[in-house]
């Protein structure tokens, strides 16, 4: 069993967990969330982390390990972000952003993010966390909450303004099991 705990835990867009640690097991299944405010529970042999806590990142183009048309996820606003290349301007959109790194290395996502990052200060970080953990598994039909039960590896949002919930040139990604 490992216990991880931060500030934030980022669940889903609706469900943002304050000083909650997430307990797993070997398998990466969670196996409970519990909050530090709680006294009932013993936060011994807990990592405590300084960011956000979210599932891993899911890339569509790796999952489907093909090129994603536009009209391919029509209920979505799908930008490919791999590679060097700044996307062009995007519309402002209603659709629920899907941003795709075209992998899941933490290492290649945060050399993209050295190239896209004055694209992606244009977001906040809780939208730019759920387009690239929650809704890529929304739109495969897949369930996208962080919740027990679920098998996934944890990812730590490092060095992000948390008080105006904003992605900076600073923030990274780490895996922390």
């Amino acid at each position: 069993m490992t216990r991880v705990g931060s500030q934030l835990t980022f669940c889903s867009p609706e469900l943002i967990l304050r000083n909650t640690v997430v307990e797993q097991d070997a398998q990466n299944k969670v196996v409970r969330m519990f909050g530090l405010n709680d006294n009932s529970v013993e936060s011994a042999n807990t990592l405590f982390f300084d960011g956000i806590l979210s599932a891993e990142i899911v890339s569509l183009k790796q999952i489907l390990k093909a090129e994603i048309s536009e009209n391919e996820f029509k209920s979505y606003n799908y930008i490919d972000i791999s590679g060097n290349s700044t996307p062009k301007k995007i519309a402002t959109s209603d659709k629920p952003l899907i941003l795709d790194f075209g992998t899941t290395s933490t290492t290649e996502i945060n050399k993209f993010i050295n190239y896209q990052t004055s694209f992606l200060e244009k977001f906040g970080i809780f939208e730019i966390i759920a387009a690239c953990t929650y809704y890529p598994l929304l739109a495969l039909g897949l369930p996208a909450k962080l919740f027990e039960n679920k098998i996934t590896k944890l990812i730590l949002w490092e060095n992000a303004d948390l008080i105006n919930k904003l992605f900076k040139a600073e923030t990274r990604i780490k895996n922390v099991n």
